[in-house]
């Protein structure tokens, strides 16, 4: 990876490892996990890291991720804050404005659930992060997958890291 000083050579061996040649998560949910933890980081410089390795999103994705993207803004902040202080009132997704998940028309959960736990990691939401690897569980997703999901995000969190490192570290003229 091109824009990333030598310093960062593990986790770049990690993100390729994790997104392009390891095989327990299925290659349509690395797609959808490192979609979201690219985009989650807010980092337009890890973005375009990302463009450069993983196939596109087709477009009912990246209106399934958007989705979740945005849910996750609201939930992750409402409910870790509610982690440490849970007033008598709230604490539902009626309160915050959100439309059942079923009304959504997404027509793959398992991918969106793998996109919210890495959206939830990126974002530190916890709570959000359990309730959907319940989901992710249920669904029958095996510990292997769920573990590349999770390696993956972190990997493109260091990577985040990295190109941060790269842009204020580097030498000024």
């Amino acid at each position: 990876m091109e824009l990333l000083h030598t310093t960062a050579e593990h986790q770049v061996a990690l993100f390729q490892s994790a997104a392009l040649n390891e095989t327990h998560l299925q290659p349509t949910y690395r797609r959808w996990v490192a979609w979201a933890a690219a985009l989650a980081s807010k980092d337009d410089a890890v973005v375009q890291l990302i463009s450069r390795h993983i196939e596109p999103l087709q477009p009912d994705e990246q209106y399934a991720l958007e989705h979740a993207l945005n849910r996750m803004a609201v939930t992750n902040p409402y409910f870790f804050s509610r982690q440490f202080f849970a007033p008598n009132a709230g604490g539902s997704l009626e309160v915050l404005a959100m439309p059942p998940f079923a009304s959504l028309g997404i027509e793959n959960e398992t991918a969106y659930h793998y996109a919210c736990i890495a959206i939830s990691m990126i974002n530190g939401g916890y709570a959000c992060y359990q309730s959907h690897m319940s989901s992710l569980l249920q669904a029958g997703e095996t510990d292997a997958a769920i573990d590349q999901a999770m390696r993956l995000t972190a990997a493109v969190s260091a990577l985040c890291q990295a190109t941060f490192n790269a842009r204020t570290l580097a030498p000024t003229s």
